[in-house]
């Protein structure tokens, strides 16, 4: 996140800090830049988008292969519950402390120090902030330690005793684990800035890898089964989050000179980022508590509740983190670039020709993604988690949850870039406000239904609140620059692309007899079918291509 500045100064003045911490090239209003400056510009962002998504890919595919194995030890039983609410109640520093309040903190102030010329202050800023956020970590580390107990309690207390006993074991194993996660976010900041995008993406691979192994070999080869497997588990989520760090500091060890942290809190930057961290951690802040709610009033559904939620969020979150969190990591430079335009007219034209590109990105590829959630959301399920203990009623209790979430994807992925649009205007304080609305309205919703819904009644409030914050954003960033580019999203070719892409996997079933369909070989071909009908016919409505989505532009 870029800092919480007034956007009317920076305009006035003729640039922003989103643009000068990014180190973005300034353009004023004496001209567009030249061919070969944009040639290259383009160049660039096409290499880093490529890089991002690339990354985000492996990090999201090797995740996905995690929560298969632990399906198939685990499934949708009580102790898959546990393991659900210990890794939410563990990743509070992480959320806290990691990679978003650090982009709203440090990168910022480290990338102006860069783009300035001043490599010596800019190191002696970053060791700084590694020396202070070791210090946090570790005694955050260590408070969860001691508060497991009612850090567990916070996040399921619908549980009985035991399952709470069981979940503050396993909350003490993994919480030190996020101070080592926040650590590695530290890490990704330093890379990024630097331009270095694939491997600060690629690293939670090491993470995923970790938790893979242990579960493989102490459950496989040794025949753990249980708590005793759950605990091995968590051993090695923390084993994985130290290898992780160690993929990232030898590159920022050599780009900064060393890596001795120190601790000058006198040091004009660190008091500048300093300054900055109330905004973030409340930013943070919010976005935590709706999770820790979501988890909360589902732990109070029954047993499986938990895991199902969870296995439902994992197969949401692998398109949602390269169409929303790829598109907005990309797209934030580029905005940034065009706010530095003087003229406030020139400037929101680009924005708004920008904004709407990346939303009819989005929108071509979540709508199709969307009704695949919705029509064939078992088949889905079926190839990517069902094995072993997760068996055909595991997935037909995922099933409803991940058609629910296919209606969050484009409202969730256009709010990301909203969000982002705002923070290259400099407005960090909007997105805070209309995120805690969201939590309201989420909470509300969720209370509402879920008594006839069960958990689908707490999935559909995350839905409509995610789709209440989207509008609110789409509202306030039309006001401030004019407009949002709707006009690029093609509606009815969008419609017809969906429905080509399911319309073909829908038939491959439908020829397929029922007990080849429901095997995951069959549902792989019938995914097969969606998936080679949306290659084929994206490019024959003029609606994407490859190099269209490398170069996010």
């Amino acid at each position: 996140m870029p800092p919480d500045l007034d956007p009317p100064a920076a305009i006035q003045a003729g640039t922003t800090p989103a643009s000068a911490a990014l180190g973005a090239p300034q353009t004023t209003s004496a001209g567009p830049p030249a061919a070969g400056q944009q040639t290259q510009t383009a160049t660039s962002a096409a290499r880093s988008s490529a890089m991002v998504t690339a990354g985000i890919i492996l990090s999201r595919l090797v995740g996905l292969l995690r929560q298969r194995v632990t399906a198939h030890f685990f499934g949708t039983s009580e102790l898959a519950d546990v393991i659900a609410a210990a890794f939410r109640a563990g990743n509070i520093t992480q959320n806290l402390l990691g990679e978003g309040t650090l982009s709203a903190t440090f990168i910022p102030v480290y990338a102006r120090l860069r783009a300035a010329g001043d490599a010596r202050r800019a190191s002696h800023f970053a060791l700084s902030a590694l020396g202070l956020l070791l210090v946090a970590a570790a005694v955050a580390s260590i408070a969860g330690v001691l508060a497991a107990p009612w850090l567990s309690f916070v996040v399921a207390a619908g549980f009985d005793a035991d399952k709470l006993a069981s979940t503050t074991r396993i909350v003490r194993i993994i919480f030190p684990m996020t101070g080592l996660l926040v650590l590695s976010a530290w890490g990704l900041g330093v890379l990024n800035a630097h331009r270095r995008f694939f491997l600060p993406y690629a690293a939670p691979v090491a993470w995923s890898a970790a938790q893979i192994a242990g579960l493989l070999a102490c459950g496989a080869w040794l025949g753990m089964r249980g708590e005793p497997l759950a605990e091995a588990l968590a051993w090695s989520a923390l084993a994985g989050a130290a290898l992780q760090l160690s993929l990232l500091l030898p590159s920022a060890r050599s780009l900064l000179g060393g890596l001795t942290p120190r601790l000058d809190a006198r040091d004009p930057s660190v008091r500048e980022a300093g300054s900055k961290l109330p905004a973030a951690l409340l930013g943070r802040g919010i976005i935590q508590v709706s999770g820790l709610v979501d988890t909360l009033l589902v732990s109070f559904l029954g047993a499986g509740a938990n895991a199902a939620f969870n296995y439902a969020q994992t197969v949401y979150l692998l398109p949602m983190s390269v169409l929303g969190v790829g598109e907005a990591a990309v797209a934030l430079p580029e905005m940034a670039r065009d706010t530095a335009e003087a003229d406030v007219a020139r400037r929101n034209e680009a924005l708004s020709r920008r904004l709407g590109a990346s939303l009819a990105r989005i929108t071509v590829l979540t709508v199709p993604a969307a009704a695949v959630f919705m029509v064939l959301g078992r088949e889905l399920i079926t190839l990517l988690l069902q094995t072993g203990t997760f068996d055909k009623a595991s997935t037909a209790r995922v099933e409803p949850l991940v058609c629910a979430y296919g209606l969050a994807l484009l409202g969730n992925a256009a709010g990301r870039v909203l969000i982002t649009a705002s923070f290259a205007l400099g407005d960090t304080r909007t997105p805070a406000r209309y995120a805690l609305y969201r939590v309201v309205v989420s909470t509300a919703v969720a209370l509402l239904l879920m008594r006839w819904l069960d958990v689908l009644g707490v999935v559909l409030g995350a839905v409509i609140a995610g789709w209440v914050e989207a509008i609110a954003l789409g509202h306030r960033v039309r006001r401030e620059i004019g407009g949002l580019g709707l006009d690029q999203i093609r509606i009815g070719r969008v419609a017809l692309l969906a429905a080509i892409s399911v319309g073909c996997g829908a038939a491959v079933k439908a020829a397929l007899p029922e007990a080849a369909a429901a095997a995951p070989w069959g549902a792989a071909l019938i995914l097969a079918a969606c998936g080679g009908a949306f290659a084929v016919a994206a490019p024959a409505l003029g609606l994407f291509s490859l190099k269209s989505l490398l170069r996010r532009r």
